[in-house]
């Protein structure tokens, strides 16, 4: 791929990041700082992430390919694992996490741009799911307990997690840590399920500090 390729696609992503994402976003009340997106809605944080393929562009199929993140978090859980909140979280620090292909139906989907191609299709693509799926979905989460029937129950831990939070939304979207799920238990008051989940981390060499800090914290709040 030559350096005028290169600044080919590089000007397509900008485009589609400056004339359709960040519009939208925007008029959504998101604020943004480089490839990130950041809203504060009642009790949490919504976060969305533009990621840039780690491999650079690939020469072989002459392309370059980016996905788009969706995180949420809230201040307690910023406080517990990193000792502070920001004003503006990332969706990598995010407790609760999505890829917009899983909201697609698509998986782990990864959008495409080539040299000198029409990106609008790509473009018209991000901003009627980000229209239709991604605002709608995060409409619906303004609480903490929004965030239990959208958790994926189906990864390593699916059993247990199936049993322990009985989810059962058809459309499982965010997927998240067992220690970020016992963030999320204490935070809604869901005190026996938490117990239950820290003894299955414990059969598994947790890091028993840090659990401990999180419990001190909801003791403290009267919620442990």
């Amino acid at each position: 791929m030559t350096e005028e390729e290169k600044i080919n696609i590089k000007e397509q992503f900008n485009y589609i990041v400056k004339d359709g994402i960040a519009p939208i976003l925007k008029s959504a009340g998101f604020r943004k700082k480089g490839n990130n997106f950041h809203a504060h809605v009642g009790e949490l944080d919504w976060c969305i992430n533009i990621q840039k393929d780690g491999w650079g562009f690939d020469r072989y199929f002459n392309k370059w390919k980016f996905t788009i993140n969706i995180g949420v978090t809230w201040n307690d859980y910023a406080i517990c694992l990193f000792n502070k909140v920001s004003d503006f979280p990332l969706e990598g620090y995010c407790p609760v996490r999505a890829r917009i292909g899983t909201i697609m139906g698509k998986g782990d989907y990864w959008f495409e741009l080539r040299p000198n191609q029409d990106c609008t299709p790509v473009k018209d693509l991000i901003c009627s799911t980000i229209k239709a799926k991604v605002l709608p979905l995060l409409n619906n989460i303004k609480c903490l307990n929004d965030l239990w029937d959208l958790i994926e129950d189906n990864r390593s831990w699916h059993t247990f997690l199936k049993k322990l939070f009985h989810v059962k939304s058809k459309q499982k979207i965010f997927w998240a840590t067992p220690i970020d799920l016992y963030v999320l238990c204490l935070a809604t008051g869901k005190t026996k399920k938490a117990k239950l989940l820290r003894r299955k981390m414990e059969r598994r060499d947790p890091n028993t500090s840090l659990l401990d800090k999180i419990d001190e914290m909801y003791k403290k709040q009267g919620t442990n």
